[in-house]
């Protein structure tokens, strides 16, 4: 999908405070929106790096940004042994 392309993500409110509040970084940020579209379709999302890969994220810039992003509360992870970690996210306010 190219940057000419209109797609939208809506954002929670609740996900831009929290986002300033631990002043997130740009791979956090992506992570984030890429959760937030994948959410419209599934209660849990598979992160691979193939696909953060895409969006110029590394592996751990994914691991940071997991781990910020459940800091904040804005989503459950269960880490799993040699496999894409399972994401669920939290949409109440």
């Amino acid at each position: 999908m190219g940057c000419g392309m209109r797609r939208f993500t809506k954002v929670p409110d609740m996900w831009f405070q929290c986002l300033a509040d631990i002043r997130a970084s740009g791979c956090t940020y992506r992570v984030a929106l890429y959760l937030l579209r994948e959410a419209r379709w599934s209660t849990f999302i598979t992160l691979s790096n193939a696909a953060l890969q895409k969006l110029g994220v590394s592996r751990n810039g994914k691991r940071a940004a997991l781990e910020q992003l459940r800091a904040a509360g804005l989503i459950a992870v269960e880490w799993r042994p040699n496999k894409n970690p399972v994401v669920k996210v939290r949409w109440t306010d």
